[in-house]
């Protein structure tokens, strides 16, 4: 596998749809952390990352949880860049592209696994289930192949 397929590109842009954590607050009403910032139900509202760090008093002040938040969006975005330059201009490093997605995975799991932690019960990591699901379907092939000897050379 040399680089990633249109379909695969669509599934990563899919991605930014699906929440990395569902948080169950009561009858009607959930808060999706998304991405790209969070989306509640009861009122619908959305507020993207940059304006939740506005109303939290920036960054610093969060959790660690929700300090990699960001990182794990510029790793889902870096993947999704890699994957679309594959199709575009026909370069990429597919092993760069399940990289960075495994690391997106990896930071909706220390955003949710800090959300239980802190005793926010009723919360489901569907992030990481969603992007293991692309890596395994689309990249397989280089999944695979990881650790495994170099083949020799054909003659």
């Amino acid at each position: 596998m040399n680089r990633s397929s249109r379909p695969a590109v669509v599934a990563l842009l899919a991605l930014a749809v699906v929440p990395w954590v569902v948080q169950l607050n009561g009858p009607g009403d959930l808060t999706a952390v998304m991405s790209w910032g969070l989306l509640n139900t009861n009122p619908w509202h959305a507020l993207p990352l940059p304006s939740y760090f506005g109303e939290t008093q920036g960054l610093e002040t969060l959790p660690w949880s929700l300090q990699v938040w960001p990182l794990g969006f510029g790793f889902y975005c870096g993947a999704l860049v890699s994957a679309a330059s594959g199709v575009v201009f026909e370069r990429e490093d597919v092993r760069v592209t399940v990289g960075l997605l495994a690391l997106s995975a990896i930071t909706s799991v220390i955003v949710w696994w800090g959300l239980l932690g802190r005793g926010a019960a009723g919360t489901i990591p569907v992030g990481v289930v969603a992007m293991a699901m692309v890596g395994w379907w689309f990249y397989y092939p280089v999944l695979d192949s990881l650790g495994a000897p170099p083949a020799p050379p054909r003659e």
